[in-house]
């Protein structure tokens, strides 16, 4: 029973997450109440990619940031061209670490075999993080330092973002 619920959930998380990356494939501006929902499913993504997510709470907050219109296009093209690669990347950890749970105990596979499954994740956690570091070159290239204040700001409404910029 336990065993079932794990891949539903899984199941369900993967079909929920492909889902809403569609509304975010679309050319109009999202509206603050979709960043919310996005933001809600990134953060279930973030548990797979190691990397905070921060174009939702950016975009819903970019009147307070002060976001340009060059700023605000920049990030919209960015998540038109990438964020359904890397929700696709995000959904292909989350079967390959399913699988790799049940070759754990499959005793027809080598330790070598199951050690290049792992591989094969850390390989696809690389791209997806090589596309969230191309949404960071955005903020880091385009930010002034009022923004990065403003940012400051902002996240410190976000409990697990709270603390990103203290350096």
């Amino acid at each position: 029973m336990e065993k079932l619920i794990y891949r539903s959930g899984a199941a369900a998380f993967v079909l929920c997450v492909s889902v809403s990356a569609s509304e975010l494939g679309q050319v109009a501006p999202l509206s603050d109440l979709q960043w919310d929902s996005v933001q809600s499913q990134v953060n279930l993504l973030d548990k797979v990619a190691y990397f905070p997510s921060l174009l939702p709470v950016i975009m819903k907050h970019r009147d307070s940031i002060g976001l340009s219109y060059r700023q605000t296009r920049s990030f919209r093209l960015w998540r038109k061209e990438i964020y359904q690669k890397m929700v696709d990347l995000m959904n292909e950890i989350i079967l390959r670490r399913i699988e790799l749970s049940k070759s754990s105990l499959d005793t027809r596979l080598t330790g070598e075999q199951i050690l290049e499954q792992q591989r094969d994740i850390f390989e696809l956690q690389a791209e997806v993080l090589r596309l969230r570091l191309s949404c960071r070159q955005i903020i880091v290239s385009t930010f002034s330092l009022e923004q990065w204040d403003n940012l400051g700001f902002v996240l410190e409404e976000y409990p697990k973002l709270a603390g990103l910029l203290d350096l």
